[in-house]
C-alpha cells in the first residue's frame, strides 16, 4: 500500500508555560509505504511537520522549528499452528528539528510478542518492547494489539504500543467493504530531537496528545485499489515537555484544538 498524507491542526493559546505566552499550531505532509504478508510486514513513513508559534513563546527555549520524522517499523512472525504464533517487533526512527544531524536524531525499539487467534473473529498479540528514547534511558514498554470482529460490518481494535494507545472502531457500510467509517479515541506520542539550547545543551521535545478522531475511507473502483480518506479530529489534551538528561526542563499545554486530514493512496 502507498499513501500520501496531509494534516493540519488549528492554532490555540499556550498555557502552563511560565513567563512566556502565545499560540501553537501544527501541520504536516508526508507519505507511507506498507508491504505486508500474513507472516511479516514493513512500514516506512516520512513526515515533515511545520510548527507555528506566535507571541513571546516564539524564539524562546519552549519553541522550535520545523521537524522531520522518518520511521521504519515492522514484524516477523513464526506460526506454531493455526492458533498460536510468535513475533519479533522492531522500529527505527530518525526524528529531528531542522539543522540537527540525522545521527543525533536516531532512536530504536525492539521486542517480541505472542499471537493468539482462537477463531476467525479474534486476533490478539501481547508482548514487550525495549524502547530507546531521546535524552532518556532505554525503557521496557508493554505491547498489545487485539482485534475483534463481532460481525461482517464491524471491527474493534485495541492498541497499546507506546506510540498509540487506545480504541478504534471500524464500520463497513457496504458488503464489499468499499466504504469504511473509523472512530478512534487515542493517546498518541511524538518525540523529536531539538537543536541545543544555551541553557541546557542537547534537548528533546516529548508530545502527548488525546485526539478523538472520525474518518471515512472510500475505494474508488471495484478492484479495491485506489482510495481516498478524510478525517476530522478534536484534540482534548495536548502537552509538550522539553527533556534533557531524563529531566523535564520546560513544559506547555494548549487549549483543546481541532484538525483535519486527507489521505490518497493505493492498495496493490
Amino acid at each position: 500500500m502507498v499513501l500520501a498524507d496531509w494534516q493540519t491542526r488549528s492554532a490555540e493559546m499556550v498555557t502552563h508555560a511560565g513567563p512566556v505566552s502565545g499560540s501553537f499550531g501544527r501541520s504536516r505532509a508526508g507519505a507511507e509505504v506498507i508491504w505486508a504478508t500474513p507472516a511479516a510486514a514493513v512500514d516506512l513513513e516520512y513526515y515533515k511537520y511545520k510548527n507555528d508559534f506566535t507571541g513571546t513563546i516564539k524564539g524562546s527555549d519552549q519553541a522550535y522549528g520545523n521537524t522531520t520524522d522518518l520511521m521504519l517499523t515492522g514484524f516477523k512472525q513464526w506460526d506454531w499452528n493455526a492458533k498460536y504464533a510468535v513475533q519479533t517487533i522492531y522500529a527505527v526512527e530518525s526524528a529531528y528539528e531542522e539543522g540537527v544531524g540525522l545521527s543525533r536524531g536516531f532512536r530504536w525499539g525492539f521486542g517480541g510478542a505472542a499471537r493468539w487467534r482462537p477463531d476467525a473473529e479474534t486476533d490478539i498479540a501481547v508482548g514487550v518492547m525495549l524502547e530507546d528514547r531521546f535524552e532518556a534511558g532505554v525503557l521496557p514498554i508493554p505491547y498489545l494489539k487485539a482485534i475483534w470482529r463481532p460481525c461482517l460490518a464491524a471491527e474493534v481494535e485495541l492498541r497499546a504500543t507506546g506510540l498509540q494507545n487506545g480504541l478504534i472502531i471500524r464500520g463497513f457500510l457496504t458488503e464489499d467493504k468499499a466504504t469504511r467509517v473509523d472512530l478512534s479515541v487515542m493517546y498518541e506520542t511524538l518525540t523529536f530531537r531539538l537543536a541545543d539550547s544555551s541553557a541546557y545543551g542537547s534537548r528533546a521535545v516529548s508530545i502527548g496528545e488525546v485526539p478523538l478522531r472520525i474518518g471515512v475511507t472510500q475505494f474508488l473502483e471495484r478492484s479495491g485499489t485506489w482510495f481516498v480518506q478524510g478525517s476530522f479530529e478534536w484534540v482534548a489534551f495536548s502537552r509538550q515537555s522539553f527533556v534533557h538528561a531524563s529531566e523535564t526542563q520546560g513544559v506547555f499545554q494548549t487549549a483543546a484544538t481541532w484538525g483535519c486530514a486527507v489521505h490518497v493512496g493505493a492498495r496493490f
